[in-house]
């Protein structure tokens, strides 16, 4: 078998040609993947200012509003604003809750029983998600619960909940 000279060239030629069609190809998808990404987080942030400026509204409106209702009103958390109007429950009451957690959920604006009690199981999750695997093992569906039975008292109930869980989970 012989080389033919005459045809390295034109194969070179063909690579390249190969190559550069490749490259623009997806030099021409990443832009288009990247430009969706941007204007879903432009509308995202949009939202935000949206929620912000009615939250800066109802607070000019009525200064006693806390931040804890601003909060469960936008769907947000305020982090590191502690509601001058509640105090700060025992979190660590609620089966499943320990002092890391509860150091997690104060954080987020979560202080009190009745805080905890209209947080939803999804939001805590997000929150123990965020933290690492540590937090993740954590099963939060009961606490709203268990924060409301803190609540209003019922401490009895509370305890005959609790006797039923094992770290916020229903066990048998």
């Amino acid at each position: 078998m012989q080389l033919n000279t005459h045809s390295v060239p034109v194969a070179i030629s063909e690579i390249l040609l190969i190559l550069t069609s490749a490259a623009l190809v997806g030099w021409i998808l990443s832009k288009m993947i990247a430009g969706s990404r941007v204007k879903a987080l432009n509308e995202a942030i949009e939202e935000r200012k949206i929620e912000l400026a009615a939250c800066r509204a109802a607070i000019q409106k009525s200064p006693q509003v806390s931040i804890s209702l601003i909060g469960k009103a936008s769907k947000t958390s305020f982090p590191n604003h502690e509601p001058a109007s509640s105090s700060r429950d025992d979190l660590k009451v609620i089966e499943g809750i320990g002092p890391k957690i509860e150091e997690l959920l104060s954080k987020e604006g979560i202080f009190s029983y009745s805080t905890l009690s209209e947080t939803s199981p999804i939001r805590i999750s997000s929150i123990l998600k965020n933290a690492g695997p540590r937090f993740q093992i954590q099963d939060p569906t009961s606490w709203p619960k268990q924060a409301l039975l803190a609540r209003d008292g019922k401490w009895e109930e509370l305890e005959g909940l609790k006797r039923t869980l094992i770290s916020g989970r229903h066990v048998g």
